[in-house]
């Protein structure tokens, strides 16, 4: 499936489509990155699994930008918060437990940022299953 990533309709669409079926948006950014479901939303907005095109269907992550901050003021700092959680992506470069940062660009009106797909449980989840993580864990090497 394709997810529409427009934020008022969010259809499904069949694999491969190109615009949404019901609201006509792009589905793929940069003709390479097909969302395929949601995955959570917060403040800053929405993140969907995602497919690279161009790299093999190889699963990512898209975070879309979508601020629930109204006033100039405060859209102004969570677009700059979100700009420097990329760079922060990009300084950190390869750590096992951390995404890679893919991309980040405009679209539609939209920020985007592309983050590698790591497998496994989100750590909201981890932390409702096992309550708070001690210093140790999180320092820990699981390897």
């Amino acid at each position: 499936m394709s997810q529409c990533l427009n934020p008022v309709c969010l259809q499904q669409n069949p694999p491969k489509t190109i615009l949404c079926q019901s609201c006509g948006s792009q589905i793929v950014l940069k003709e390479r990155y097909r969302a395929i479901r949601i995955l959570g939303e917060g403040g800053f907005g929405r993140t969907f699994l995602a497919v690279d095109e161009q790299r093999l269907d190889t699963h990512c992550v898209i975070k879309q930008f979508l601020p629930q901050q109204s006033g100039s003021a405060a859209l102004k700092k969570a677009t700059e918060l979100f700009e420097q959680e990329a760079f922060r992506l990009n300084d950190l470069g390869k750590h096992p437990h951390i995404p890679d940062l893919l991309a980040f660009f405009p679209q539609e009106g939209r920020l985007y940022l592309i983050q590698e797909f790591i497998e496994g449980q989100n750590l909201l989840n981890e932390l409702r299953q096992k309550g708070k993580i001690s210093e140790f864990e999180v320092k820990k090497n699981p390897n």
